[in-house]
């Protein structure tokens, strides 16, 4: 191990840590005094006039650097960094310069080629070279709105990264609070109107203790389990923090701490490639790009995860959603882990949606390890797995800042954004070139391969299997083709079917996700007891529940496994350190869209449990059951709703959204970081939480997430609940960004519960197509896209979709409570069949075909039926109602309120189902 490279990463993570501290201490140190009441220790206090760099008006600037040194001398800190291996925190040890306090606290004021590294990550993190316009922190900004007064670094609170998106001027901030996605007052952001609106010292010093209580209890046995440790512990408390109070108020301290970090050891290792490290001072040259932007992305995600048939969907279908977040990871691990590029999870800047991104050094051996080994393994892992129905694509591009904006080799204008789009270029042009590998060293790829003959098809995928393929859907175990064709209790799957069957039923019982790097032959215990264990790409993957690793004399503390590599709390960030008897092991944690599913709850709302190959599982529910008004009552089964969703423009807001002036890597760390939060995290506590007008649990027991990640939802449940799910999660998403012009399109289909899963996505997509194509011909609305298309029809979130749904109320409520007909919905639907026939004639060109009929008869329909119910006020205040709304000759209106009455009359039915 290169100690001091652990150091340099360990201290850029830990440079700015000091601004947590300053905010949380009641000090009132000014540079040359200190408060009675101040927590500044003597050293701290002896060294402010070295490591704080001099104003322009006599005194000293970057005051937080005192408390970044004053964190080393706090005892329980102290204490964790004794203990770990070579680790020596004094500032005035006689044996050099550049030890761990030094390095973190210099980075205003460097005095070595060392600490200079430190500096200079800090600028590229922040995306400026500060080299001709070091600048220190004021206590004013010219264009505040709120004049924050004395300690105003103590006050401003981090602002949302989604203010200033797309132009925007919006004023909305997040509360110092633990991250955590069961509490929506911690991660949505609030409007700041006052200084009143702000942060206390007090609420900083409550998170701080909080901070410290938890870094006592790393894991101090090796750098890499402590540091992975501590940057997920930064995470849970440095979220919240702007990084800089001043131009970076709406980024977070912990995304520029790791993005800072990263920076720091590329530069190590190029210019320790490179012999500089001797050097007097950090030049680079105008053809030097030390670092380089990589990227990799997952092609096939939506066929993969879709195309399954037959009866046992429901078991495979979340299981091979979350095999792909799997994929995703054990790659990551598979590159950090390489003997060749030694990262860490903090040099990913972006992981979501199949798709990551990482900062690396534009070193020959790291970009020759990904793409000799790293891709050849996985490209050839895949294709024995998947044949070409899961491929990876890989690029990178080098680059530097200099002069204060990026450098890389580009024919156009070089921005942030275009380094960006670069990338994304190269990733589409490796699709092109897919399974490069494989095509040359496989030598059957071009083979025809033989169909038919003495095979069985895959339950789940539908591919043809032969002996020594086939396994049992349920056992788990492999079965010769005779016992498939012949026992009726066989179901025959593919093993990767099986595996990826196992982690959709046990996921829902999941809390812990232990992940090996390299195959133990030691975690025998692993693989005996875990409810599910799958390996990927080199990576071993085992799911636990909390009662097992929690409880105080649990099986599991017996282990003598060497080195667990991770272990990881999914969507819950307390605890996420545990005692665990392995050695060198790294905590975190990790949010996943919809690990909980839909279960059987018996009379008292408890959940019901069975056995599963000996292990208790929660009972869940099938597809069919899910739609079930009454779950213990079969004939009460309704229509499957499925639902696709995602962001409008989401490429563009990360390319162009973010302005000129605030792009960098700790932005985009810090823009994505959100989006997960809401996707990954948030989505849970909306399906798991979310309650009626009774207090009843809305989504819970009916609606399952198969997939929420990056920008995207996949989720199926009862129709009628799957359309109030989308409409609560744009609903929540607009007070998340605090925005309504960053907003979601959603496509729904509703199908019989038994119909093709895969087919029923595909109709969902069609539908979210449309609803991106929104507004068509047939409208005058001038906004694009922010739509939900649902049985047939697009209308728009802002006003059409709550016209239409209290239309439906509506009608439900006159035809159930007060005799109106429900034949008056059947006729609403059929004048609206004829308009869309008009509009399409027009659209032909067709005008000959045209008729005008509908409006005369629409209008004497109505008049008709006023007179049936002369005695019902309530009745005839409504259909007067109508016949304004529909005599405005608005072909839209026909279309919305055609819309409501379909929805009213399969609520209707609904109702009357539930009456049975």
């Amino acid at each position: 191990m290169n100690l001091l490279r652990e150091q340099i990463y360990l201290a850029a993570l830990l440079h700015d840590i000091g601004k947590f501290y300053q905010r949380a201490d009641q000090s009132l140190f000014t540079g040359g005094s200190k408060n009675p009441r101040n927590e500044i220790g003597e050293v701290s206090f002896n060294l402010a006039q070295s490591i704080c760099p001099p104003t322009v008006q006599g005194g000293f600037g970057y005051h937080h650097v005192v408390w970044t040194s004053q964190f080393f001398e706090n005892k329980t800190i102290k204490d964790v960094f004794d203990k770990l291996p070579g680790i020596k925190i004094n500032p005035y040890v006689e044996d050099g310069q550049d030890r761990l306090v030094n390095l973190a606290c210099n980075h205003h004021r460097p005095q070595t080629l060392l600490q200079q590294i430190i500096q200079l990550a800090d600028w590229w993190s922040a995306g400026i070279d500060r080299t001709k316009r070091e600048t220190f922190e004021k206590e004013a900004a010219n264009d505040e709105h709120i004049l924050w007064g004395k300690e105003r670094h103590k006050k401003i609170p981090l602002y949302s990264i989604f203010n200033s998106l797309n132009s925007g001027k919006g004023e909305f901030a997040y509360a110092i609070e633990r991250l955590s996605i069961d509490n929506q007052k911690t991660i949505f952001p609030r409007e700041i109107l006052a200084v009143e609106d702000g942060i206390s010292q007090f609420q900083y010093a409550k998170l701080w203790n909080g901070f410290v209580d938890e870094f006592a209890q790393l894991p101090s046995d090796s750098f890499e389990g402590f540091v992975e440790s501590l940057l997920y512990l930064l995470k849970k408390y440095t979220w919240c923090i702007p990084s800089n109070t001043n131009d970076m108020s709406d980024v977070s301290l912990f995304d520029h701490l790791k993005t800072t970090a990263a920076f720091a050891a590329c530069f190590y290792d190029y210019l320790e490639e490179n012999s500089r490290l001797q050097d007097s001072k950090i030049e680079f040259s105008s053809t030097e790009f030390p670092v380089i932007l990589f990227g990799c992305d997952i092609s096939g995600i939506q066929k993969f995860i879709y195309n399954i048939s037959g009866t046992k969907a429901a078991s495979s279908l979340k299981g091979r959603s979350f095999y792909l977040q799997l994929l995703v990871d054990s790659i990551i691990q598979k590159i950090i882990s390489h003997s060749d590029i030694k990262a860490t999870p903090g040099h990913v800047v972006y992981n979501s949606g199949g798709k990551f991104f990482m900062l690396l050094p534009n070193l020959s051996k790291v970009t020759k390890a990904i793409f000799s080994s790293i891709k050849d393994d996985i490209e050839k892992e895949l294709w024995i797995e998947h044949r070409d129905a899961i491929t990876i694509n890989m690029a990178y591009v080098p680059f530097a800042y200099r002069n204060n904006s990026i450098d890389f080799i580009f024919d156009g204008e070089k921005t942030f954004a275009n380094l960006w789009k670069l990338l994304n270029d190269r990733l589409t042009l490796c699709k092109a070139r897919k399974m490069e590998t494989i095509i040359k060293n496989e030598s059957d790829f071009f083979d025809v391969k033989p169909t038919g003959g003495d095979v069985v098809s895959c339950a789940v995928s539908g591919v043809e299997l032969k002996d020594g393929e086939i396994y049992d859907l349920d056992s788990g175990k492999l079965v010769s083709i005779h016992k498939a064709k012949s026992d009726d209790e066989v179901v025959p799957v593919t093993k990767s079917v099986f595996e990826q069957k196992q982690l959709g039923v046990s996921l829902k019982d999941a809390d812990y996700l232990i992940v090996f790097r390299d195959h133990h032959t030691e975690s025998s215990y692993l693989n005996n007891h875990a409810h599910a264990h799958i390996r990927i790409a080199g990576v071993d993957n085992y799911l636990f529940d909390q009662e097992e690793i929690i409880n105080d004399e649990p099986e599991f503390k017996s282990i003598t496994s060497a080195d667990v590599s991770r272990v990881v709390r999914l969507n819950q960030t307390h605890p996420f350190i545990i005692e665990l008897k392995g050695k060198k092991v790294g905590y975190g944690f990790q949010f996943y869209g919809g690990n909980q599913q839909a279960c059987f709850r018996n009379n008292n709302n408890q959940l019901t449990y069975e056995k599963i190959n000996g292990l208790k599982r929660k009972k869940a529910k099938t597809f069919e059951e899910i739609t079930r008004l009454d779950q213990n009552l079969e004939n009460t089964e309704t229509y499957l709703g499925v639902l696709r969703m995602d962001v409008d423009n989401l490429g563009n807001m990360f390319i162009n959204g973010i302005p000129d002036n605030k792009r960098s890597f700790s932005t985009f760390s810090t823009l994505s970081f959100h989006l997960d939060i809401f996707f990954s995290g948030y989505l849970n506590y909306i399906r798991n939480e979310f309650a009626d007008e009774n207090g009843k649990p809305k989504y819970r027991d009916c609606v399952n997430i198969l997939y929420s990640g990056g920008d995207d939802v996949f989720a199926l449940g009862r129709w009628d609940m799957i359309i109030e799910f989308a409409y609560d999660i744009q609903n929540e998403f607009k007070r998340f960004t605090g925005r309504k012009d960053i907003t979601l399109s959603a496509g729904v289909a509703i199908v019989h519960n038994k119909f093709p899963i895969a087919k029923a996505a595909e109709i969902a997509g069609e539908a979210e197509e449309k609803a991106k194509r929104f507004p068509d011909e047939a409208t005058s609305d001038k906004k694009l896209k922010n739509a939900i298309c649902f049985f047939g029809e697009t209308v728009s979130w802002n006003d059409e979709f709550n016209y239409v749904r209290d239309l439906k109320v509506q009608f439900c409520d006159l035809i159930s409570n007060y005799g109106m007909s429900s034949g008056l919905l059947q006729k609403l639907m059929l004048f609206a069949e004829v308009v869309k026939q008009n509009e399409q004639h027009l659209k032909n060109k067709e005008n000959f075909n045209v008729d005008p009929s509908y409006t005369w008869n629409a209008a004497y329909y109505l008049k008709r039926y006023l007179l049936r119910y002369k005695d019902k006020p309530k009745i005839i205040n409504f259909i007067q109602y109508l016949q304004i709304e529909l005599l405005k000759r608005s072909n839209r209106k026909y279309h919305l309120i055609a819309l409501a009455a379909r929805w009213a009359e399969h609520s209707l039915k609904l109702k009357k189902l539930n009456l049975q």
